[in-house]
């Protein structure tokens, strides 16, 4: 079985405990217009919302501060997969099942762009009801979006029973994704589109920094290509430009908040959509 841990539950847990200590924090995040943040200050801010049991209003804030950490042009690349993929996916004629959803980013994507049903899964329940479940109920109560907290180790489909499968930086944030990738092949009948971010081969210091999160190698290109091929997919690549990007802000209003813990260093990344069958 694989680990089934909620750790955004467990973040927002302890965020919760930081409000609690820091009420002067809480005070200049509330009185603080939303355009003169930062974005990790934003991100906190959407984690208080998200306290206070204000979901919908959390999960817009959360979407402003992903747009102020990133350069537009890493922006703009990202929105382009996603339009990609939804693209793809136009009248796929049964349903489309999107793994480790997270913020449900492609998920939004799907739902405005298909005429399909779509299942969102991710091992955090919480997850899919803070950032999913909240933003489309018509959606969930029509059966158009299905919410399934599971372990993508261990997915409960049958064997080839799902037409198309996607998942939008999934599999760079499971470690040791072969057995999720393995998952894939077996319940898929379709084809897989995974989107992914990759750092150049020869950035040794932000290759590094991954392995040390248990990341090995997720961030390599040739590396995970080799491992779905070695799974049983057949892998092409629709890639995007080389953007520079630098590490995200840490707070300023809330110090120490961060936001993502890649790159630790200024790189280049690139978007690839692997088109798997």
């Amino acid at each position: 079985m694989g680990d089934n841990r909620d750790a955004w539950a467990e973040n927002q847990s302890g965020l919760s405990q930081f409000f609690r200590e820091q009420p002067e924090v809480v005070r200049a995040l509330d009185e603080a217009d939303n355009m003169s943040l930062n974005g990790a200050d934003l991100a906190c801010k959407s984690a208080l919302y998200k306290e206070r049991g204000l979901l919908r209003e959390a999960a817009e804030l959360f979407r402003l501060a992903w747009r102020k950490c990133y350069p537009g042009d890493y922006v703009r690349e990202f929105e382009s997969q996603l339009d990609f993929i939804a693209k793809e996916l136009a009248g796929c004629p049964g349903r489309v099942v999107d793994i480790a959803s997270g913020r449900g980013m492609l998920v939004e994507r799907l739902l405005c762009g298909l005429n399909t049903k779509v299942t969102a899964t991710d091992v955090s329940e919480s997850v899919l009801e803070d950032h999913l479940g909240c933003r489309f109920p018509g959606q969930v109560k029509s059966g158009q979006l299905k919410l399934t907290a599971c372990d993508a180790k261990a997915l409960p489909f049958p064997d080839g029973s799902i037409a198309a499968v996607t998942t939008c930086l999934g599999l760079q944030n499971i470690p040791g994704p072969e057995r999720v990738i393995r998952e894939l092949r077996r319940v898929c009948s379709g084809k897989l589109y995974a989107l992914c971010e990759f750092f150049p081969e020869d950035d040794r210091e932000n290759q590094e920094a991954a392995k040390a999160l248990g990341l090995e190698g997720a961030y390599s290109q040739d590396r995970l290509a080799e491992l779905m091929e070695g799974c049983g997919w057949r892998v092409s690549c629709h890639e995007g430009a080389r953007i520079k990007l630098p590490p995200t802000p840490v707070g300023v209003v809330a110090p120490g908040a961060e936001f993502d813990a890649l790159p630790v260093v200024e790189t280049e990344t690139r978007f690839v959509t692997f088109i798997c069958d």
